[in-house]
């Protein structure tokens, strides 16, 4: 089994802390992971990409063209990775901007929103388990003044 994540988003909105989180999470599960974050000089407000495999085997070669899941969360984004396609998942932000609003998520914990999904999603294939994520999760952002608004959104996310 190799599942290949490409995060994309802007500089700014998480994309490398939902990454690194669901890295640590796989990796002590003693599962195989590559992660290779990907973002410009200008970090915030410039394209963030992280492209992540997680597998059963040793991985031969760190980057890919076709993600089996594909996060996107801005236009600027969906631009940077156009030419990618997704095998199996796509979360688009512009796919979930209803639901987003009815449940009053601000644009700052998208990143906690979309990070429910995607643990939501690997729980069901095995790959992790919420309770480790959301322990990572803790420990990265408890500290922070939104935490429990973020905590909130993740477990709703990932019920």
């Amino acid at each position: 089994m190799i599942l290949k994540i490409l995060l994309a988003g802007d500089g700014g909105q998480g994309i490398q802390t939902i990454a690194e989180i669901i890295c640590r999470a796989a990796f002590q599960k003693n599962w195989h992971v590559s992660y290779i974050p990907n973002y410009g000089l200008e970090q915030r407000g410039g394209v963030s990409l992280s492209f992540i495999q997680i597998s059963d085997k040793v991985i031969g070669y760190s980057k890919f063209t076709t993600p089996d899941i594909l996060l996107i969360m801005s236009e600027q984004a969906r631009a940077r990775v156009k030419n990618y396609e997704s095998g199996i998942m796509n979360y688009d932000v512009k796919d979930y901007a209803q639901k987003l609003e009815e449940q009053k998520i601000g644009k700052s914990s998208y990143n906690i929103f979309f990070l429910g999904l995607l643990v939501k999603y690997l729980e069901e294939k095995n790959v992790l388990k919420k309770e480790e994520v959301y322990e990572l999760l803790e420990k990265k952002l408890g500290k922070k003044l939104n935490w429990e608004e973020n905590k909130s959104i993740f477990q709703t996310c990932t019920l």
